[in-house]
């Protein structure tokens, strides 16, 4: 009698027990069948605003699986780290850093990867292959596009370095008892050339795109002067002095105009040293320039520091303006590839021909740290971690 009674009490326990959990079950039920309902809806809404898109190429456009030409984007990947550095190799891409240096083919595979410890890496890149060094070092690493190396060990401590569209390149390298060495090599990595100076620091160098010769910048005690040299003479072939001014960088703009850059403008000589051209800024700062292979020079510039938008120009050979276009954001950087420039800024990636005329343009907010213009037509927007393919 005791034990019924007992038993009785228990299962009754047993029964209010479970009643709370069946009323939390179905209101659980309820909700998420109020959320289900609600994502119905907004699915129906989607539906009948895409309803014109929604076939196999606009539902991969609407996840962002592809851009608006349909052409499918492909994430570059490679290692980040400290102080990256960039360079476009083909339609492939160079990517150094303080540990690692990398080389991407056109399809974003990694064909050649080394780990490094760099205090102030630099790449310079071309079709033909890539040159990887530290400044400040006394190594760089040649790669070719399909990712085969080769080690080039230096006496000093390398200024800087460049290479032209065929791969040939430079080093600028310290050395005992001069102010610099500049040593030419091809792009089998074999010395052409070597200059070496006595009274001037080397700033930057520049081998013409017929690898047949070679312009030196150079900063003396009062003025900048530049040097031209045949690779197959050790007579210098001509010079040139900029006077009270610092010009810092240097170009070959096509075939047989070489650019300085500076402070106060441009100048533009033939490969004898002759001068050309010259643009004068008239007191505007230069924020941001771009010197194309193809034969012109691409110059932002403001009458400040930044901030405050500024005009963007094109400048032919001889200095004369091609274009130009007002900007009311700064620039963030600068691509030219054959006759066409891309520029971009915080809020919007734009593709201008040499004049200046715009082709394309996307109002967007950019996140990448810099754009590339790739030959084949379209960009590379570059990530820390990653680089997209992008079309207008």
């Amino acid at each position: 009698m005791d034990e019924k009674q007992s038993g009785s009490g228990t299962e009754q326990t047993e029964q209010e027990n479970k009643t709370p959990k069946k009323q939390h079950s179905r209101k659980l039920r309820r909700i998420l069948a109020g959320i289900l309902t609600l994502l119905l809806i907004v699915l129906a809404a989607l539906v009948f605003v895409f309803r014109d898109a929604l076939d196999g190429e606009g539902i991969r456009r609407i996840f962002g699986l592809e851009n608006a030409d349909g052409e499918t984007r492909e994430a570059f990947t490679y290692e980040t780290g400290a102080l990256q550095a960039f360079a476009s190799v083909g339609n492939g891409l160079a990517v150094a850093s303080s540990s690692s240096l990398q080389l991407l083919n056109e399809a974003g595979e990694m064909v050649f990867k080394q780990v490094v410890s760099y205090d102030s890496p630099a790449v310079f890149g071309s079709a033909n292959g890539v040159i990887f060094c530290d400044l400040g070092g006394k190594q760089g690493v040649f790669a070719a596009p399909d990712g085969a190396s080769e080690v080039i060990q230096t006496g000093g401590e390398i200024l800087t370095a460049g290479m032209n569209e065929n791969g040939w390149f430079y080093l600028v390298t310290a050395e005992a008892g001069y102010k610099a060495l500049v040593s030419v090599y091809n792009s089998k990595c074999e010395k052409q050339y070597e200059w070496w100076s006595g009274s001037g620091y080397v700033l930057r160098a520049a081998v013409s795109p017929d690898n047949r010769s070679l312009a030196v910048l150079c900063a003396e005690r009062d003025c900048t002067k530049l040097h031209f040299f045949a690779l197959n003479s050790e007579t210098e072939r001509g010079s040139a002095v900029i006077e009270d001014a610092l010009y810092f960088d240097l170009a070959w703009l096509g075939g047989d105009t070489v650019c300085a850059v500076g402070e106060t403008g441009l100048r533009f000589f033939s490969a004898s040293g002759a001068e050309t051209g010259a643009y004068d800024l008239d007191g505007r700062y230069l924020l941001e320039y771009t010197l194309s292979r193809a034969g012109f020079a691409a110059i932002y510039v403001s009458a400040y520091r930044s901030g405050a938008g500024g005009t963007l120009m094109t400048l032919g050979g001889g200095g004369q303006v091609l274009g130009s276009a007002a900007l009311e954001r700064d620039i963030v950087s600068m691509s030219a590839e054959g006759k066409q420039l891309l520029v971009m800024t915080a809020g919007s990636l734009t593709l201008y021909d040499q004049g200046l005329v715009r082709q394309y343009a996307n109002e967007t907010l950019m996140t990448a740290k810099r754009a590339i213009l790739r030959p084949a037509g379209d960009i590379l927007l570059l990530h820390a971690y990653s680089a997209e393919r992008f079309s207008f």
